[in-house]
């Protein structure tokens, strides 16, 4: 697929108190087809493919002796939500319960220890020698090849990812015909002057809201004092 590479007219969203742009921006590609995009728009990420899961060491959240039964491998569905997801043990027992909680701490579904577990992540928690007990936690991180992940401009009504807000475009590009490498920021911390920023047009207050809260659980900062 063919690529541009753009670095014209940086963001002016910034009020001087953000961390150093090495830290909250990175490279990123804006999907073709986004068109001409000034700095300040807000983007969501598309996330394409079927992305890798690793299941990382057992913790308890209480302090006790954390079970042993085995984690097996787990697989995720294409478009999940990347991040740290975890496995929360509920009810202890050979056939137990533990819920399934995405990054953002909301419920994936209830599992069965002993069972296979189908969501936006699946596989077989079970049990050990020492029964998983109520509190302890096994990380799972989901993670896309970076080659899978592009932008859009911001979009409630899309379904592909697009309709989070993710980043905030750092240089303005011309997205119209091919795929462009730029910068964008993408984590905080970074507080973010609310009038700079480009939504797209005729979004509802609601959506806008939504996509202010979802910069700032990234860390990115929209004042409610400068915003549009």
């Amino acid at each position: 697929m063919a690529v541009a590479t753009y670095n014209n007219k940086r963001s002016g969203c910034y009020l001087g108190e953000s961390a150093s742009p090495n830290i909250v921006n990175e490279e990123i590609r804006v999907r073709s087809g986004s068109g001409v995009l000034v700095a300040g728009t807000l983007l969501g990420k598309v996330l394409d493919g079927t992305p890798g899961v690793t299941p990382g060491t057992p913790v308890s959240t209480t302090g006790g002796t954390v079970g042993n039964g085995a984690v097996g491998s787990w697989t995720a569905d294409a478009g999940v939500v990347e991040g740290a997801w975890k496995l929360n043990i509920t009810v202890t027992g050979a056939t137990g319960k533990y819920e399934v909680l995405r990054p953002d701490g909301s419920l994936d579904g209830i599992g069965t220890i002993g069972s296979a577990y189908n969501g936006g992540i699946n596989g077989t928690l079970a049990d050990g020698a020492n029964d998983w007990l109520v509190g302890d936690q096994i990380p799972m991180v989901v993670a896309y090849a970076t080659d899978a992940v592009e932008y859009v401009p911001h979009d409630p009504a899309l379904t592909n990812g697009g309709q989070n807000a993710a980043a905030i475009l750092f240089h303005g590009i011309d997205a119209t015909a091919a795929d462009v490498k730029t910068v964008g920021t993408v984590r905080g911390p970074a507080t973010i002057n609310g009038n700079m920023l480009t939504y797209k047009s005729g979004i509802s207050a609601n959506d806008k809201a939504a996509a202010i809260q979802a910069l700032r659980d990234k860390g990115m900062i929209v004042l409610p004092q400068h915003a549009a």
